[in-house]
Parts: C-alpha cells; structure tokens; sequence
C-alpha cells in the first residue's frame, strides 16, 4: 500500500523560479519538513499537474541536479556533487628488453625492441640486415643497440623519443675495372679467376678489404656494413697477424 505522503498530487508551475522557492513550494504542499542547502542557486522551468509527490520530488531533483534522503521524517535536499575525473596515469613501459635468438635479421630485432618497449627504432635504408645471435635476457635499450652496432660498421642515435641506426661513414665510391685492368698481361696465359675470400693473411702493405664487395673493412668490424658479409674471421687474422709483427 502507497502511504500518505505519496498518494498526495501536486501542481506545481515554475517558468524562471529560483529552485529554493519551487522546493519551499511543493513542500508546503505536503507539509512536510525539510532541509535544503543554501548552495543551491538556480533557476527552474517545469510545469506539475496532479502529479504524485515522490515522482515530483524526483523530476525537481532531477531538473535541478539534486539528490534527496530521508532522516527522521525530515527531507534533506543537496546538490550531487561531480566528481573529478580519475587522473590519466601515464603508463610506464619497462625500458629494458629480451633479444634471445639466432639468425634474427636487424630489422626484426629492433621491431622486437619496439614491441617491447614501446620506443620506436627506426634503421636507415641503406643498412644491411645483418643477422645476429643473441642472447640478451634482460638488457637496456640502448646496451642493446650497443651490442647491435659494435663491430659491425654501425651506430645509433637518439631521435626525438626514439632511436636511429645507421651506417658509420657513407659507402666508398668504388670504381668498375675496366676490361684492360681485368685483362691478364699475357694474352696467352689462362684468365685468373676472382677468388671469393683471401687465402692467406692480408699483407701488411694491404688494406683489409671485403672478399665479397671489396668495401674496405675496420679491424673491430664483424661484418662488412656494405654487403652484409660476415668478416670477423678475416679481421681477427689481420689483428693477430698486426700484433706478432716485429716493431
């Protein structure tokens, strides 16, 4: 069964009314007690007719971004506060990675890292995919671009909020030999094949060079940053041979 209070219908009309007056007015109307808050400062436009009083209640509340309770037979009327929006915390990605693997190309490492991290390492066009063994279980970004450039012709950046790899200087222009340096002297004698890598030590009065491109190669290098082409082999004889020579 409905009680008393809410079987009461109510007329109310309000075109411009301060809220305080249109809530003194319905309750007056029931003759019901009740407190509202002084804060509660605006203007309201609604028009009741033989409306029960709890559903009024609701729509004034509702047209004036208010809450009721009830305490002890005595109305309480207060604004809903709005509550502060959650701060955006920002997240924070680990910066240290897992490169675990053989053969991974270059390019599929830093897609790794970027994958991981969420920093963007971008390679330059012209940089070889060179492939890597690597196992690098836990290892910050850039101990891990150090272990990617070291010895192989390459070095990184920092750019913006990410990374750059790239080669160490630009490629050495290389001219083609023409036919009368690849002609043998002696027109008689049998065409010398090219050989594919050096059979023995560079001479000292050499210059180190890649048996596959021929691109002039560093000591500390693994592989040739031109073509790609694993070279340590040929740079640590050239270091040996560089360290028994007589001074």
């Amino acid at each position: 069964m409905r009680s008393q209070t809410q079987e009461v219908r109510i007329t109310l009309e309000a075109r411009g009314k301060d809220a305080r007056e249109v809530f003194a007015e319905l309750f007056t109307q029931v003759q019901l007690n009740f407190v509202l808050q002084v804060d509660l400062q605006r203007t309201v436009y609604l028009t009741l007719r033989d409306t029960p009083f709890t559903q009024a209640l609701q729509l004034l509340c509702e047209a004036t971004n208010t809450r009721y309770s009830v305490r002890n037979g005595v109305y309480y009327i207060e604004p809903i506060r709005r509550e502060a929006p959650p701060v955006q915390v920002r997240e924070t990605r680990p910066r240290t990675v897992r490169l675990v693997g053989t053969g991974i190309p270059l390019r599929a490492v830093v897609e790794e890292i970027t994958k991981q991290t969420g920093i963007k390492v971008e390679v330059a066009p012209d940089v070889p995919n060179l492939r890597f063994n690597l196992n690098l279980p836990s290892v910050e970004v850039e101990a891990a671009l150090d272990a990617l450039c070291t010895g192989t012709g390459l070095r990184w950046q920092k750019v913006g909020e990410g990374y750059r790899i790239e080669r160490v200087g630009a490629p050495e222009a290389r001219p083609a030999p023409t036919p009368a340096q690849s002609a043998p002297a002696n027109p008689r004698s049998p065409a010398v094949s090219p050989r594919t890598a050096p059979s023995r030590a560079v001479a000292p009065d050499q210059s180190l060079r890649c048996p596959k491109c021929r691109y002039v190669l560093q000591l500390e290098w693994r592989y040739c940053p031109m073509c790609g082409a694993y070279v340590k082999h040929l740079t640590d004889r050239a270091k040996r041979e560089q360290e028994q020579k007589p001074r």
